[in-house]
């Protein structure tokens, strides 16, 4: 046995069950890895934006098997606006590294990738680049198209961050798995930010209606293990957003 494997079984020793529980957890560099860019375009420059992504920057992903899934979304409510937001699932940070290779090595039959991103920019006001490493486990059944996508931007008190995804993965998650809790949002997940303006976590949840999102917010406030971790946030940011119909890629 080598000097850092004792080493290594001697720090696991050293903590608690709970903390050998987060330990567990796969390692941040085989942890999926979603990008959030979101848009504000210029006035009346949504649809001209659209459509090139429509016609030209998506069928371009579909042939970069490093992007898992690119979805999207628009506003639906937001505390903030926005015009549009692109979400990409990344196997890794590493997976996103090969699809940024795979890019800029695709030969052009017309636009090269980085021109068509210049055309987006050019009808744009700015965008906002942000990727979060989701720590929740797969949701082991499938939910079905058309949900509303509820975004909930977390930030916790300093030192907290620990025993805030104990509480997720330990409690949380747990009772969201819930038939009943499931009937109102089947789908839900925890990431950590690895790039953000301040934010330390991202829930995200896909529910059927805003009255299934009252629903899940009500319940969640009065369960009493639940509501423990959520004393431990200090900011809350949450925006609701649909998913653009024909415009996903995987």
């Amino acid at each position: 046995m080598t000097r850092a494997v004792v080493l290594a079984a001697v720090a696991l020793a050293a903590v608690g069950p709970a903390e050998r529980r987060v330990a567990a957890q796969p390692p941040a560099e085989s942890r999926e890895v979603r990008q959030l860019v979101t848009f504000r375009f210029l006035p009346g420059q949504t649809r001209a934006a659209l459509d090139v992504y429509r016609t030209g920057i998506l069928p371009i992903y579909r042939g970069v098997e490093s992007m898992r899934t690119v979805r999207l979304l628009g506003e639906v409510e937001s505390p903030e606006p926005l015009d549009l937001m692109v979400v990409t699932h990344y196997a890794d940070m590493a997976g996103m590294d090969r699809a940024n290779q795979a890019l800029r090595a695709l030969p052009p039959d017309g636009p090269t990738i980085g021109q068509l991103y210049q055309q987006v920019s050019d009808l744009s006001l700015g965008h906002h680049d942000q990727f979060v490493e989701v720590l929740s486990p797969p949701v082991s059944a499938g939910t079905p198209d058309g949900l509303l996508e509820v975004l909930e931007f977390l930030r916790v008190a300093p030192g907290s961050q620990s025993a805030f995804e104990r509480q997720m993965l330990q409690i949380v998650h747990p009772w969201e798995e819930d038939q009943a809790t499931r009937q109102l949002v089947p789908r839900t997940e925890t990431g950590r930010f690895l790039l953000a303006d301040g934010w330390d976590y991202l829930r995200t949840y896909g529910v059927r209606d805003l009255a299934a999102w009252q629903a899940y917010s009500t319940a969640r406030a009065r369960h009493p293990a639940v509501w423990a971790a959520s004393r431990l946030v200090e900011q809350r940011k949450t925006m609701i957003l649909r998913e653009l119909p024909d415009m996903r890629v995987r």
